[in-house]
C-alpha cells in the first residue's frame, strides 16, 4: 500500500519557504523595486523561522530598527513589507495582517522647532524616469476602474459580509500608496548628465573580464532603483557598481564577495 504524501501545515510554513513563493507573484518592475527590502526583513528574522511564531512586537520592532524617516527609500520599504505581510495573511500563512504595525516614526519636535526631512535629488538615467512615468500612467489608467468597482461591489448588500468591496478597496488603497510614491520619486529625479568620454558614470554600459575565470559581463551602472539582475543593470551602490563606477578600459579592479575577492578588467565603457 503506497503512502499518501504528506501535506504540509500551513502554521509550520517558514519565512524563506514563503519567500521563494511569493517573489514570482510580484510584476518584474515591482520585484525589482521591492524584493531586496523583503529579503533583509526574512534575513533579519531568519528565513527558518516559522510564520505562525510572528508578533506585531517583533515586527514593529524591525521597523524601528531599520526604517527612518530620512531614509529616501522609506515609503518604498514601508510598501514592499506591507504586501509581503498583507500576503502572508491571504495565504492563511499568518493569523493576522502584520502590515498594520509597519509604519514610519516622524522625528519628535522638539523646542518648539519643526523637524523638517530633506529628501535628496535621486539620481537616474532617462530610461528609469521614462519607466517610472510610463508606470505612473498605466497606474493613472487603472484607478478609475478600481473606483467603479468599488461602487459596484458596494451595491451588492452588507458592506460587513461583503468580501468583494472590501477587497476593492484595499487595491485601491495599495494603488494610490503606489501612484504617491511615483509621483516623489519623478519630483525628485534628476536625469545624469550624459557622458561622452573617459570613465565611467551612472547609465555607462561597461564590459569586463572576470580575471579567475576570463568570463565576460556586460553591466549597465544604473540608480538603486532602476536595478534589474535580469536584465544586468546593477546599482551604484553594490559592491560591483560601486567597484566599477568612475573606471576607464584597461583598468583593474577588485570586488569583495563571500568567497573571496573576485577581480575584474574593464574592458571597455559605453555611455547610452
Amino acid at each position: 500500500m503506497t503512502a499518501e504524501p504528506a501535506v504540509k501545515i500551513t502554521s509550520q510554513v517558514t519565512l524563506g519557504e514563503a519567500l521563494i513563493e511569493y517573489l514570482p507573484t510580484l510584476k518584474p518592475e515591482q520585484r525589482h523595486l521591492h524584493e531586496a527590502f523583503v529579503r533583509n526583513y526574512v534575513e533579519y528574522a531568519g528565513d527558518a523561522t516559522p510564520i505562525s511564531t510572528l508578533t506585531g512586537s517583533r515586527v514593529e520592532s524591525y521597523v524601528e530598527s531599520r526604517v527612518k524617516a530620512s531614509d529616501p527609500n522609506a515609503p518604498e520599504r514601508v510598501m514592499a513589507l506591507k504586501n509581503w505581510f498583507q500576503y502572508l495573511k491571504k495565504k492563511n500563512y499568518s493569523a493576522a495582517n502584520f502590515g498594520v504595525h509597519v509604519r514610519v516614526k516622524r522625528p519628535v519636535k522638539r523646542s518648539g522647532a519643526q523637524v523638517r526631512v530633506v529628501q535628496e535629488p535621486l539620481a537616474m538615467t532617462e530610461e528609469g524616469i521614462a519607466n517610472l512615468r510610463a508606470e505612473l500612467d498605466e497606474i493613472n489608467r487603472k484607478i478609475p476602474d478600481m473606483q467603479r468597482a468599488i461602487e459596484v461591489a458596494r451595491s451588492d448588500g452588507d458592506l460587513r459580509e461583503n468580501a468583494p468591496y472590501h477587497a476593492a478597496r484595499e487595491d485601491l488603497a495599495f494603488t494610490n500608496a503606489r501612484r504617491d510614491q511615483l509621483e516623489n520619486s519623478l519630483k525628485r529625479a534628476v536625469t545624469v548628465a550624459r557622458q561622452t568620454e573617459g570613465s565611467s558614470a551612472l547609465g555607462s554600459t561597461v564590459t569586463v573580464t572576470r580575471l579567475d575565470s576570463g568570463k565576460p559581463y556586460r553591466y549597465k551602472l544604473v540608480g538603486a532603483r532602476e536595478a534589474n539582475a535580469a536584465e544586468q543593470k546593477i546599482s551604484v551602490e553594490s559592491p560591483v557598481g560601486s567597484a566599477l563606477l568612475g573606471r576607464s578600459p584597461g583598468e583593474e579592479v577588485a570586488v569583495d564577495a563571500p568567497s573571496g575577492q573576485i577581480h575584474f578588467r574593464i574592458e571597455a565603457v559605453v555611455h547610452d
